[in-house]
């Protein structure tokens, strides 16, 4: 449990210091990473919108809101994500290309699945309240010939409603 209300805070932080970790990078390699320097310099602004937009889908949930806990899935989806942008970061300030590549595909794919992931947890949370709010309508509801009227009422007639005898 601490683990997953821990998560909550993370995403926050990890908002800034993922993306500055690849600013930071890049600062400190040795050597440029030639072409890919352009790719290294439009991934950190990437990342940080759809981080955002992945703690925007999970704090959407009420479930999220309210508990202020993750569930296993974002947790184990949010680890990932870090660790390859981590792992990116570090090819980069090795200057390897080769890394540095094969890295940026891998955060890409991770993007990609955090978000839809974040998506998909997002409608089965709003589909699983919406199910229990009708269930309660249905609950609630009086059937067609429970109740009947005895007469129509005139003005200032007072409406009475009987059950049905049995």
């Amino acid at each position: 449990m601490w683990l997953r209300r821990a998560f909550y805070w993370i995403q926050l932080i990890a908002v800034i210091a993922v993306p500055g970790w690849i600013v930071v990078a890049r600062a400190i390699a040795p050597t440029g990473l030639g072409a890919q320097d352009v790719l290294v310099f439009l991934a950190w602004p990437a990342l940080a919108v759809a981080m955002i937009v992945v703690v925007g889908l999970t704090w959407a949930r009420k479930a999220v809101r309210t508990t202020r806990v993750l569930s296993w899935t974002d947790v184990v989806t949010l680890t990932v994500w870090y660790l390859v942008a981590i792992a990116y970061g570090v090819f980069v300030s090795l200057s390897s290309e080769l890394g540095a590549g094969l890295t940026g595909g891998l955060l890409i794919l991770a993007t990609i699945a955090a978000i839809s992931i974040a998506v998909w947890q997002l409608v089965t949370a709003a589909r699983r309240r919406v199910q229990t709010v009708l269930a309660g309508f249905d609950r609630s509801a009086i059937s067609v010939g429970e109740y009947q009227a005895t007469s129509a009422p005139r003005d200032g007639d007072t409406l009475r409603v009987t059950p049905p005898k049995r």
